[in-house]
């Protein structure tokens, strides 16, 4: 008898932990906290490295409402962490609740999220999340992406051009002369740092004096850094393709038409493997609403024929909507259940070569997923 019960009480515990373990796979941070016992508030699989083994997926916000926030996918835990950045910064602030946050990135051993439309640039430990600095007012009072350049210097793009920081103190240079109007993501590739401009298109600078070495037109999308070496961006029809080292551009028809991001500026949705030779273009219906992304084989036109992968019935691309994860070959898809608005946040993960859908997260709220962000 005492063995019968023996058994059936150790059945009942390992129903019970698997029945604790699936509901942890997506749950809030306070509750993964509470069920945690003796890690001192956080998960056991992040204590060893914190945030860094996972990615994270950065949230603009409910416009009038609250200000962003960063959710956590841990690969050893399985889990999505909701909040980070507060739980991390109980009193901190990204914003509030008429600014959105919109881009973040990692470099150095830092992460930098900007906040536009008259929020801070933070920047935090891309390990802990804990806040290490911040410019609390940007230029032209709305700034879009962050680029590092090296261990002392970064750019900072915003409505009104490209302006230079000081690393680590985040001290706010003269706008770089030769770049105009609203300006959205950067890349660093050779010697150039390429910029897209609304007002004066791509732009490379020179990586080192910031000087303006060539301009190449307007674009949409942008940018890329092909397994080729390549810079990848679109314009309204094409895929543009820049030689770092020659600044030769190319471009290949594309069989759809890519809308203009100006006016409701969002992380580009366009990515690309680093892994083989290929690169993955969002098709929006304007700044979201898009349900299709089409791959590009680098030399293979035949490739852009029809959609590399059709999102499942209901779910729209929000933010970026999709970019390249080097350390599992997949494909990070955010999603909505509206066109351009919606509760029912997804996070699909895809296989960057096959298309087959390896994992779903499903998160509830206004939340407005803006971009998933990889640790260097």
């Amino acid at each position: 008898m005492k063995k019968q019960l023996l058994s059936f009480l150790s059945a009942a515990l390992m129903l019970f932990v698997a029945s604790c373990q699936k509901d942890d796979a997506l749950q809030p941070l306070e509750r993964q906290r509470t069920n945690e016992a003796g890690t001192g508030g956080v998960t056991a699989s992040l204590i060893a490295g914190k945030y860094g083994n996972g990615f994270f997926i950065a949230n603009e916000g409910w416009f009038g409402h609250g200000t962003g926030d960063l959710h956590f996918y841990s690969y050893s835990g399985d889990s999505l962490v909701t909040n980070i950045y507060h739980a991390e910064n109980p009193t901190g602030a990204l914003g509030g609740p008429s600014n959105t946050l919109q881009y973040a990135t990692v470099f150095n051993g830092k992460m930098y999220i900007v906040v536009k439309a008259g929020g801070p640039l933070v920047v935090t430990d891309a390990g802990s999340l804990v806040e290490t600095g911040r410019i609390t007012t940007l230029p032209g009072n709305d700034g879009h992406a962050f680029i590092g350049v090296d261990a002392t210097r970064g750019l900072l793009s915003a409505s009104d051009g490209v302006y230079p920081i000081t690393l680590p103190s985040l001290a706010v240079g003269a706008k770089v002369t030769g770049v105009a109007g609203y300006t959205g993501d950067m890349l660093k590739a050779g010697s150039y740092i390429f910029v897209l401009s609304q007002t004066d298109g791509i732009v490379a600078l020179n990586s080192t004096t910031y000087a303006v070495v060539k301009k190449f037109g307007a674009a949409n999308l942008a940018f890329a850094a092909g397994k080729d070496g390549g810079v990848y961006a679109t314009n309204s029809d094409s895929l543009i393709r820049i030689d770092p080292a020659t600044l030769v551009r190319t471009a290949v028809k594309l069989p759809f038409t890519v809308p203009s991001p100006w006016g409701a500026w969002r992380h580009a949705a366009i990515t690309a493997s680093t892994t083989e030779n290929a690169v993955y273009i969002v098709r929006n219906n304007g700044f979201a609403g898009g349900t299709q992304l089409y791959r590009y084989i680098i030399g293979n036109t035949a490739s852009l024929a029809s959609p590399f992968i059709t999102l499942p019935s209901g779910q729209y691309f929000y933010g970026a909507g999709a970019a390249y994860n080097k350390d599992k070959n997949e494909l990070v898809m955010t999603t909505l259940n509206g066109s351009f608005t919606g509760d029912v946040n997804r996070v699909l993960m895809y296989d960057a070569t096959t298309a087959t859908l390896k994992k779903t997260l499903t998160y509830n709220g206004w939340y407005f997923p803006a971009m998933p962000v990889f640790h260097e």
